[in-house]
């Protein structure tokens, strides 16, 4: 078993831990599913018994609401303070609500019956190690059993313990990526920098790194003074992490030898004491997690690293990150507007909590939010943004006005860098009824990104739908199935075109496999009805179309599909002798290549 799989069970089964009253438990969790994900703050009743605040806790905890679950569990625990069950339970809602001081005391109270439980015993390390007692911290790392899931992050705890008196101490630290940047981080903080430089080459040399290893190291090397080391490594991050802001600051930054800047930019140099040393080590943790979908062990570890350094701004993305795709808008937009407004980020932080009001239905906060960006900071992609959120409304017209603010911001040419601008302009185009403009931009987009399957696929099927340039639209779709071969949308679009162009066999085992793809679409149920009727098989066709009837709230095509189910479908409509080309037709603004 991996160390990544190891710690999330470990985490994940001290989550499930209390079996006090195991029947009002389920009794909550069953109740749990009947409620809206993104519930606001929970704590609003009272309970006045216990087993009504226990059921609010394990209520709140399912609701991603931990501080709430967290002040209902403390009822409970006040008539049971030496439940070890409770006391579990409370300790993991206490780090999680972000309450290290009160987890800590709990941790302390577990381990006088369960000497032995290391996540008691790690958070009175980070505990100790938030409160300066490197004494306290030191007992509880030595009090760890060997051979638990705890023998990955301990050496990297004992060697920050070890640093505050001047000691470098790496025992225990394996080759993996994690313990060698640890171990160099531990040792550019000591000032023993040959030490640094061999801990950041065994990073590149410890297998298949990521580009999130190779800027590590990267960092690393600008921090030593390596200049020539560290250009190649963010370039190549770049490369695989495009428009990345704060890759492109640090090489930046590097090239123009800005040592404010890189100082600034660079978390090796931002280590300045074994607390915030350690909790680079901690939201390591928590991000390994966090790509496991396993958030609530994820939110253990970035409020423990956050403990340690309250500065710490990655802990905050991720607790913000975590926070929304469990509904909790509001509060990740608590996290996300601490991010300070000099951090590379913050545009694009800004633009998600923008994103986050319109979400939870705050749609004037959204917009106003997106609007001041723009003004302030003249972000562009604020006001393409503007325009999704009405595109996604349907409201096109005013999508429109915000696409067409956002080209003359651009002084009317649209760079590589805003392709997509020019393909959310077509589709409003499009929508709007206006072909000849939507094509033109359709197209110019497709020059920046010509392998793109959606956009492949939408300029493909419009002119499918259109009966015109079939040849190429057959093209177009081909390879947009080609890299998309599971899209239920795209496949449908494969089949549409054959339709149109009369070729039924080829138009019905695509359409079948869309309909394979996506049971209750009713645009995709409905085509198949169509070709069905036209290839003689009457019977499936109507079966087709009550699927799509019954798929649908649109009253026309309520009404489209009835006269079907009466009349059966007409033969497709003749093709029009129409073409265009691809290339040369120019776009709908003048287009440069980013240089």
């Amino acid at each position: 078993m991996t160390i990544r799989k190891r710690y999330i069970l470990f985490v994940v089964s001290l989550l499930a831990a209390s079996s006090y009253m195991a029947l009002t438990e389920k009794q909550a969790v069953g109740q749990t599913q009947q409620q809206p994900l993104a519930a606001k703050n929970l704590k609003t009743v009272q309970p006045t018994s216990t087993a009504g605040a226990f059921l609010a806790s394990h209520f709140a905890q399912s609701q991603y609401d931990w501080g709430a679950a967290n002040d209902y569990l403390d009822a409970v625990l006040a008539r049971d303070p030496q439940n070890p069950d409770l006391l579990k339970r409370a300790m993991i809602l206490a780090t999680g609500a972000g309450q290290l001081d009160v987890a800590g005391a709990r941790a302390r109270e577990l381990i006088k019956t369960e000497p032995g439980n290391g996540l008691a015993l790690l958070i009175v390390t980070v505990s100790s190690l938030a409160a300066n007692n490197i004494t306290e911290a030191k007992e509880a790392l030595d009090k760890m059993a060997p051979g638990d899931v705890t023998d990955f992050i301990r050496p990297i705890l004992k060697g920050w313990v070890a640093a505050s008196s001047g000691t470098f101490d790496t025992t225990g630290l394996n080759a993996t990526a994690i313990h060698s940047y640890s171990g160099a981080l531990i040792a550019l903080y000591l000032k023993k920098n040959d030490e640094a430089l061999k801990l950041t080459r065994r990073i590149l040399e410890s297998g298949s790194i990521t580009p999130f290893d190779a800027s590590r190291a990267a960092d690393l090397f600008a921090a030593l003074g390596m200049k020539e080391e560290a250009l190649p490594l963010y370039e190549g991050s770049a490369a695989q992490n495009k428009g990345n802001p704060t890759l492109e600051a640090k090489i930046k930054a590097l090239k123009n030898n800005d040592q404010e800047k890189l100082k600034s930019l660079l978390q090796p140099l931002q280590v300045h004491s074994p607390a915030t040393g350690a909790a680079v080590a901690l939201f390591d943790m928590a991000y390994l997690l966090y790509q496991e979908n396993s958030d609530a062990s994820a939110k253990l570890f970035a409020q423990m690293a956050l403990a340690l350094d309250p500065e710490d701004v990655e802990a905050r993305l991720l607790l913000a990150d975590t926070l929304a795709r469990n509904g909790r808008y509001d509060d990740a937009i608590a996290y996300f507007s601490n991010i300070p407004s000099s951090h590379p980020l913050y545009l694009d932080v800004q633009r998600q909590i923008a994103d986050l009001y319109e979400q939870s239905g705050r749609r004037v906060e959204a917009l106003a939010l997106l609007n001041k960006l723009f003004t302030e900071q003249k972000d562009v992609q604020s006001l393409i943004r503007i325009g999704d959120i009405y595109r996604e409304d349907e409201s096109y017209a005013d999508a429109l006005k915000s696409y067409n603010r956002a080209v003359q911001a651009l002084d009317g040419k649209v760079p590589e860098e805003y392709w997509y601008l020019l393909y959310a302009r077509g589709m409003a185009y499009e929508r709007l009824g206006q072909w000849s403009q939507a094509e033109q931009d359709l197209k110019a987009a497709l020059v920046y990104r010509p392998d793109h399957p959606y956009l492949l696929n939408y300029l493909g099927y419009a002119w499918a739908d259109q009966g015109i340039n079939l040849d190429e639209a057959l093209k177009l779709i081909e390879r947009a199935v080609a890299l998309k071969p599971t899209d239920g949308y795209i496949t449908d679009s494969l089949g549409w075109v054959q339709y149109r162009m009369g070729r039924m066999k080829d138009a019905l085992p695509n359409l079948e496999k869309a309909v394979e793809l996506m049971p209750y679409d009713t645009t995709v149920n409905d085509h198949l009805g169509d070709v069905y009727w036209q290839s003689g098989r009457h019977l499936e066709a109507r079966f087709q179309w009550e699927r799509a009837m019954n798929s649908t709230t649109d009253d026309k095509e309520k009404e489209t599909i009835s006269d079907k189910l009466k009349n059966g479908a007409p033969p497709p409509p003749p093709l029009r002798d129409l073409k265009s080309s691809i290339v040369d037709t120019p776009g709908a603004v003048p287009v440069e290549k980013a240089q």
